[in-house]
């Protein structure tokens, strides 16, 4: 059954997150399971409790802490730490895309749940990893949204590998262009051919690449194309991309 998840306005995220310290330890000891100005949606599945908070707070913890949590950690182990966290978010939280649309689940996350990871993850006075405001940069948001978009389903079992060969400048390109990320199976074309053998230069193509395909977005169709067809007009895209800036890394 469709889960629905305890959701913070905007509002009460906002004074929730002033009063937290930036120390770990003390944002681990204010972490918790329910708010009092927390709210679900009226309709549509099951509530989660405070068990179902636990349960997921405790898995990230742990998915952190073998990436570092609470020590300062390595720009790599932060990437690899996105990765397993995206997928474990994924495979743990059954929602919908219209519940992962609400800004008030993945503030509740960040701010109540799991305000020592929020702040191990993205050190900084950035509002928006905590406050869902841009989904595509939230702490949590972002991370659901990721496996949403590249995980595939084969034979029955959800596929998450073409996330995992993709670099954070890659998930910067695609799902931060919302015309891009918004079509899915585009998306996942933009993925599978940026990450293909042979293709030189991946991050200056792929920044070239995808204006070329949001200004085609005006022209075609790319959501009632094949997988075949897609990547055949994205491969087709990235060697004029290539052509274009030849300087390879």
């Amino acid at each position: 059954m469709t889960e629905l998840w305890p959701r913070l306005s905007f509002s009460a995220g906002m004074v929730s997150m002033r009063k937290l310290d930036d120390d770990l330890t003390q944002l681990t000891r204010a972490a918790r399971l329910k708010h009092p100005q927390m709210t679900y949606a009226a309709t549509g599945g099951r509530r989660i409790g405070e068990s179902g908070v636990q349960d997921l707070a405790d898995a990230l913890r742990s998915v952190a802490g073998d990436h570092g949590f609470p020590d300062d950690p390595g720009k790599a182990d932060l990437i690899r730490f996105d990765r397993v966290a995206a997928e474990h978010i994924h495979r743990t939280m059954k929602i919908t895309a219209v519940e992962a649309a609400n800004r008030g689940v993945w503030t509740f996350l960040a701010v109540v749940a799991m305000p020592d990871i929020t702040q191990w993850r993205f050190s900084g006075e950035n509002v928006e990893r905590w406050i869902a405001t841009d989904l595509t940069r939230h702490m949590f948001a972002r991370l659901w949204w990721q496996a949403e978009t590249f995980a595939m389903v084969v034979e029955g079992t959800v596929d998450y590998s073409l996330l995992r060969k993709l670099s954070e400048s890659d998930l910067n390109q695609i799902t931060e262009r919302r015309s891009i990320a918004g079509v899915t199976p585009l998306a996942r074309s933009i993925a599978r051919v940026a990450t293909e053998s042979g293709v030189g230069g991946r991050r200056k193509v792929l920044r070239d690449a995808v204006p070329r395909l949001r200004r085609l977005m005006a022209f075609i169709d790319f959501s009632v194309l094949s997988d075949e067809q897609l990547d055949d007009r994205v491969r087709a895209i990235f060697r004029e991309a290539s052509l274009a800036d030849p300087v390879q890394e």
